[in-house]
């Protein structure tokens, strides 16, 4: 069609305009029947090709009659139609057109013509009045299709206009009511959304055809009414979408190459500022206070502002910050512009805080939220309420927001970071170190270890995103970790980065967990567990610059939730092990920074300080905080591990002497300190002295130790009242630190190690020292002595210590005199400590004797227990240490000194050497037995006691090493001296109190255990009523009578002591609740163990034992098996017996080879002596070995509690786990057993098979036999042994049957040997034979349990019964009457 019309348009034919005519008919025609025409849209569609086909064909060559004819023609008459139909598929016509033919010759006659512009301003006018009010105002569905025509509309002569006719509109324009609200766009900030969203893909895709200069650039658009619209937005509450989305369309920088912006740098500038202020506006309405703080951070000129949003709702501020947030997030590239500036990096600050902000308030809710649960008593109450109900209002706003802000902050690649201007990141580190810095020192809703735990998460999360260069990382801990007014307060740093002492003039307590500086150590610590020692504190960059937070940190030495020994100084030791090149800088900054702060003061007696058992907690008594930090150091690094580098060690040594002397005048503060120092590094200082590496060091401390030696010996060379007695505490004490003794070994026995070898010099200058010490001693006046004289106690408490040197270094060189001084200060000191706990024992007896009231005793004992003398077991821990060097001097074969060793072992000595034995065994007791008396009267009671010994542990160490090897005369004699006292508590009470102590300590109750089952205790411990010198239970024995009174006495009763009975009788139902290494559960199994240890060591005869048996058989569940194996873990399986047995675990390896070896041993010491420390390995090893121990003396026990397992694959685990390791050694046993007894009786004879497990037993009297075969299962004994009559010989059917029934029921009842039971069954044959009657109740002669004879014997009918079987029947029947007459009994 387009070009039969062209054609006739060059003929100059009259046809060409009524063809046009005819067109332009049928096309109005078409519009103005609009929608009601049948396929209007395609029609429509038709005319839009034509058009096309008329640009491409025909207007290109520059031809006018399509314009003339038909398009301004078709306009002019259809335009009401269109605008009236609002129909899309016109519309889309229109807009064709308009690109076609162009805006105004379309709509304006002869515009083409006019080359002077004549034109714009009706065209202005006809835009203006008829196409923006429509193109702005109608349906949804075309507003997006009218904005592109309205686009399409703008000239580029008249741009600015238009733009400006169209910004005015949508300014002025009103929302209104229509009757469908879903189907108009009635918003201004909708309708700017959309066109600039519009302009921005024409402008990124280069559309805009109609405008080449003015309107192809962002910046053409721009529009100080858009800027006051977009600025103006923010004031505009509550805030849509739509708000959002126009702002976001009018900044663009939805990614990184949108960089279309509609508004100016200034409008940007302010929008930036609002996002600020209204994200900060959140952290006004948090209950922190540090939020506050950095809200000023972010605005710090924004007083008012600050006031006007506190004034606002909680939910309007939050709407602000989402609000702010969307716009942000979505414009985050344009809004980065001229990031140079601060207000960006505040906005990322802020964006950081509030989520911290928000963190630490669901951190709150949650602990008000258990706190809140566990003071709740309806439980119905508690079932109804969800965790949500105990959130508030802003908990919900703050986690929705958070939750938001988290997920954007994860989306931003590192890249982003990376591109930030240099000066942005400083500002947002330094915003950010510094809000942490305030949420760790202002943050009081929270515990101080949880509140150092979120802030250290927040800088991981932090540095973990940002990843700062190495420069900007450490420049960010100088801001966290700079100087303010609540840190540091021991040590601060100078400005070029080395450290000094901060002298604090004021007390403060820095105990106190409230304390801001207690805070921020908190959080430290957590940072560097969380991050690493070296990045938080080396600074490598700067190696020593921080090195004054290390001496901070170990001179606070505690906080909430850590400590300078239990994380701190690990971090470091770990650093410094995968560091080995460390900068010698910053660790011998860090030793002479400490060490100055110790200079500055006085310390306190070094004799006081136990150096022989170097422990943090000996280090924690140090008062001086700088020394107690420098020697924790010290003893951390270059002591424990060894690994701090010799060289620091001899420049520290250096700094020391260098110190020492003022001129000529002694440093009393230097002197003072010398020792602590010398105590820590004196082993690895002397080592190359010992392998004779010669160094200028080594030499200067040979040197310096032999002048110590002198200056110690001259201060002794005056008389006692001439003598500066703190000069001979300074010295001797400098000098003694030099001689250091090691205490090692476990709970069985301590041994005296000697750190080094000593020179000759050395060992003449000692012992020279000693010897002027004794003249000094021996001629003291008596107030030196007096215990008022604190001063003369020090002296004395350090010759104590010379002694053990003296004893310890140069015992081969002692004469007789020392040897007799020797022994004399030890007597003295060992028995002022007994006669202390022997007043403290009288002290406790007499005040539960005259107790009025509990809360009366506990006050009496508290009062007794303040005032033990601390001094007395000082002088006596040193005397034992003395004491058991001597010990193994004694055990020497040395020919070379055996006039020195002949000396010591001489009578004098001998006797003095078991009284101090019988001494320290007396002191043991009366502590035990001061418990038992306490634990009579209450649990808290007893814990005094018990905690009064926790304070002097080392001495009670030392007392237990004592007590295990003491001789049975000795242990007499002390039981004896305990007897005379007549206290409420006998030694045993005692001694099971010290087992089962509520403070337990190991040493101790291991000698406990060891003395309760040794000789002569052993015959008191387990039976209640024993004495010295009587047959166990022999008390509770007597002849049988014939009366029913005697039966409880004499068969039936067995009382274990109470301290036993109550824990093996506790409900296994309670003890199978408890944790695997829970106190109760460890005094369960070592009860076990005595019991069974006991059992062991009695005859197979003893009565006392077939009772234990009876007893245990009787009274206790074998369900205390099922604890016994929640430590052996065993792996279930099928019971196939195809698959190999899968490889035990740990636990259940440890338990194995317990029980193993206690079968073969038959001894449970050693799985008992390793028990403490408690562990779980250890637990589960006393667990194999109790089972071992039972399978071998309670076997029917066992067997009882195994045949009652409902689980199938549990019951096959434990039996595959006793056939592997318990059985073979078991059955070895047994077979050995029955081969080596020997049955006086020559009509009796055993066999044994190992390989078929058979024992063959045969019988033979007169003219009768039988031969019956014992066969044991290879899991023995779980499985019942069988019994099979092989052969017989002129014995009846019946006969052989209840022979062969008998001895299966002695085998199988039997809890103890197969040989055992095989002898009591002849026995019972041989009382047969003999005429000696059955028990009509059992059938049998001897009783199955107790082996005991039918010796009740009714009146009546003569009957005789066993006493167990009678007391049996008049249990179960509730009668007294015989079984067989029923007359009564």
């Amino acid at each position: 069609m387009a070009e039969i019309l062209d054609a006739l348009s060059v003929t100059e034919s009259p046809l060409l305009e009524v063809a046009c005519e005819s067109l332009l008919r049928d096309y109005l025609d078409i519009v103005q029947q609009g929608e009601k025409l049948s396929k209007f849209q395609d029609h429509v569609g038709q005319l839009v090709s034509f058009f096309r086909s008329l640009d491409l064909l025909v207007l290109q060559n520059g031809r006018t009659w399509p314009l003339e004819n038909l398009a301004r023609p078709l306009v002019e008459h259809s335009l009401p139609a269109i605008k009236s139909m609002d129909s899309p598929s016109l519309i889309e016509l229109l807009l064709v057109l308009v690109e076609i033919f162009g805006p105004a010759p379309l709509l304006l006659k002869n515009s083409e013509k006019n080359d002077d512009k004549s034109y714009v301003e009706p065209y202005l006018n006809l835009f203006n009045t008829d196409f923006v009010p429509w193109c702005l105002d109608g349906k949804y569905s075309t507003c997006s299709s009218k904005i592109d025509l309205l686009l399409a509309l703008i000239q580029e002569e008249c741009f600015f206009d238009q733009w400006c006719l169209i910004i005015k509109y949508t300014g002025a324009k009103q929302k209104r009511v229509v009757e469908n609200k879903t189907s108009h766009t009635n918003d201004q900030f909708e309708l700017l959304t959309l066109i600039l969203q519009k302009v921005r893909e024409r402008i990124a895709s280069g559309k805009l055809k109609n405008l080449q200069r003015s309107g192809s650039l962002p910046e053409h658009w721009r529009h100080d009414l858009l800027d006051s619209v977009a600025v103006s937005v923010f004031c505009d509450l509550p805030a849509t979408d739509s708000h959002v989305h126009f702002l976001c369309a009018a900044l663009g920088g939805s990614s990184q190459d949108d960089q279309i912006c509609f508004l100016s740098a200034e409008a940007v500038c302010k929008i930036r500022g609002s996002i600020l202020k209204s994200l900060a506006s959140v952290l006004i309405a948090s209950t922190f206070e540090w939020t506050k703080s950095s809200h000023f951070l972010l605005l710090p000129v924004e007083h008012e502002h600050f006031k006007i949003l506190g004034e606002q709702s909680l939910s309007a501020n939050f709407e602000m910050a989402q609000f702010a947030f969307q716009v942000f997030e979505r414009s985050l590239f344009a809004l980065r512009i001229h990031d140079e500036e601060s207000v960006f990096s505040h906005i990322l600050a802020a964006l950081f805080i509030i989520e911290w902000e928000c963190s630490m308030a669901l951190t709150l809710a949650e602990e008000s939220d258990l706190k809140g649960h566990k003071e709740e008593t309806n439980t119905e109450a508690l079932r109804c309420n969800s965790s949500d109900d105990h959130l508030d209002e802003a908990v919900h706003l703050k986690a929705k927001l958070a939750e938001h802000i988290h997920v954007f902050r994860q989306s931003l690649i590192p890249s982003f970071w990376n591109d930030l201007h240099s000066g942005t990141l400083n500002r947002l580190v330094n915003i950010l170190a510094q809000s942490v810095r305030y949420a760790v020192f202002d943050t009081i809703d929270l515990p101080i270890d949880r509140t150092a735990v979120l802030c250290s998460e927040w800088v991981v999360d932090m540095l973990r995103l940002i990843c700062l260069d190495h420069i900007k990382l450490q420049s960010f801990y100088d801001i966290l970790l700079s100087e303010g007014e609540y840190w540091p307060l021991w040590v601060k740093p100078l400005q070029n980065g080395h450290a000094s002492v901060k002298i604090q003039h004021e007390p403060v307590t820095t105990d106190n967990p409230e304390l801001k500086h207690q805070r921020f150590i908190a959080f430290v610590d957590k940072l560097v567990l969380n991050l690493s020692f070296g990045e938080v504190i080396l600074a490598p960059a700067s190696s020593f610059s921080r090195a004054w937070v290390a001496a901070e940190m170990i001179c606070t030495w505690k906080w909430k939730g850590g400590s300078a020994f239990s994380s701190f100084l690990p971090s470091l030791l770990q650093y410094m092990k995968t560091e080995p090149c460390l900068d010698v800088s910053f660790v011998s900054l860090l030793l002479d920074t400490l060490l100055e702060g110790a200079l500055m003061h006085e310390s306190s007696d070094w004799a006081l300080f136990n150096a022989w058992h170097l422990s943090y907690s000996e280090i924690e008594k140090i008062q001086d905080r700088y020394l107690r930090a420098l020697v924790a150091l010290l003893f951390t690094t270059y002591t424990k591990e060894s690994i701090l580098r010799e060289s620091d060690a001899h420049v520290l040594f250096e700094h020391l002497l260098s110190n020492l002397f003022i001129g000529s005048t002694v440093n009393r503060k230097c002197l003072r300190t010398l020792p602590f120092v010398m105590s820590t590094i004196i082993k690895p200082l002397t080592e190359k002295m010992r392998s004779n590496e010669a160094s200028s060091c080594s030499d200067l401390l040979g040197k310096s130790m032999l002048s110590w030696l002198d200056e110690a010996t001259s201060c002794l060379s005056s008389s006692p009242r001439e003598a500066a007695q703190q000069d001979i505490e300074d010295w001797m004490q400098v000098v003694l630190s030099c001689f250091l003794v090691k205490i090692t070994g476990g709970s069985r026995k301590l041994v005296v190690q000697f750190e080094r070898e000593i020179s000759d010099a050395e060992t003449s200058l000692l012992l020279t020292l000693f010897s002027r010490y004794q003249t000094f001693y021996a001629s003291a006046d008596p107030s030196l002595s007096s215990r008022e004289t604190m001063l003369s106690k020090t002296v004395e408490l350090l010759g104590v210590k010379l002694t053990a040197v003296m004893v310890g270094y140069c015992w081969t060189k002692l004469g007789e005199n020392d040897w007799c001084f020797v022994f004399r200060i030890l007597q003295k000191w060992i028995e002022s400590s007994v006669l202390l706990v022997e007043e403290m024992t009288d002290s406790i007896n007499d005040a539960v004797v005259n107790q009025t009231s509990t809360e009366d005793i506990l006050e009496k004992l508290q009062l007794i227990a303040c005032t033990m003398e601390d001094l007395t077991f000082t002088f006596a821990e040193s005397a034992l240490v003395t004491l058991c060097r001597l010990n193994c001097v004694d055990n020497l074969h040395e020919t070379d000194n055996s006039q020195n060793l002949q000396l010591i072992r001489s009578g004098e000595y001998a006797e003095s050497n078991d009284k101090m034995m019988e001494n320290i065994l007396r002191l043991f007791l009366a502590s035990g037995v001061s418990e038992a008396i306490a634990g009579s009267c209450s649990a808290e009671a007893s814990s005094i006691v018990a905690s009064s010994r926790v304070d002097y542990l080392h001495f009670w160490e030392l007392v237990a090493s004592f007590i295990i090897d003491a001789s049975p005369q000795i242990r007499r004699s002390a039981l004896d001296s305990m007897k005379l006292w007549g206290l409420t508590k006998e030694s045993v009470s005692g001694l099971y109190s010290i087992l089962f102590s509520s403070q337990p300590i190991s040493h101790l109750q291991f000698a406990a255990y060891s003395l309760l089952m040794s000789e002569p205790l052993c015959q008191l411990s387990l039976v209640k009523g024993s004495s010295l010198g009587e047959t166990p239970l022999s008390s509770q024995e007597s002849d049988m009578g014939q009366s029913i009174e005697s039966i409880p006495d004499s068969e039936k009763a067995l009382y274990l002591r109470d301290e036993l009975s109550a824990l093996i009788e506790m409900p296994t139902s309670d003890l199978a609740k408890t944790d695997l290494i829970a106190r109760e559960r460890v005094n369960v199994f070592v009860a076990w163990a005595l019991v069974l240890s006991h059992l062991q060591l009695l005859p197979l005869s003893s009565t006392t034992r077939e009772k234990v048996l009876q007893y245990v058989q009787d009274k206790i569940s074998p369900d205390i098996l099922d604890c016994i194996f929640q430590h052996i873990p065993l792996r279930t399986a099928a019971p196939s017996g195809k698959k190999k047995d899968v490889e035990l675990v740990p636990e259940a390896k440890a338990a194995a080879k317990a029980s193993n070896d206690t079968i073969v041993t038959c001894s449970l010491l050693p799985y008992v002596e390793s028990l403490w420390p408690v562990g779980v390995l250890q637990m589960a090893s006393l667990a194999g070995s109790l089972y071992g121990m039972m399978i071998r003396l309670l076997p029917s026990y066992v067997r009882t509690w195994f045949t009652s397992l409902r689980d199938r694959s549990l019951s096959y685990s434990i039996e595959s786990f006793t056939r592997t390791w318990c059985s073979p050694p078991l059955l070895l046993d047994e077979f050995s057993q029955v081969k080596d007894s020997v049955y006086a009786d020559e009509t009796f004879t055993v066999s044994v098979n190992r390989s078929a497990y058979e024992i063959i037993a045969t019988y033979k009297k007169e003219e009768t036999g039988i031969d019956l075969v014992i066969r044991l299962p290879s899991s023995y004994p779980l499985r019942h042994v069988d019994v099979e009559c092989m052969r017989s010989l002129g014995i009846s059917e019946v006969k052989c049957r209840k022979w062969l029934l008998s001895l299966t029921s002695f085998v199988r009842n039997q809890n103890g040997a197969i040989a055992e039971a095989i002898r009591t069954w002849k026995s019972n044959f041989d009382k047969e034979f003999e005429g000696v009657e059955e028990c009509p109740i059992c059938y049998s002669i001897l009783h199955t349990s107790n082996h005991s004879l039918p010796r009740l014997a009714c009146k009546t009918c003569k009957h005789k019964f066993h006493g167990a079987c009678l007391y049996k029947w008049f249990s179960t029947s509730n009668k007294s009457t015989c079984p067989l007459c029923q007359t009564p009994f």
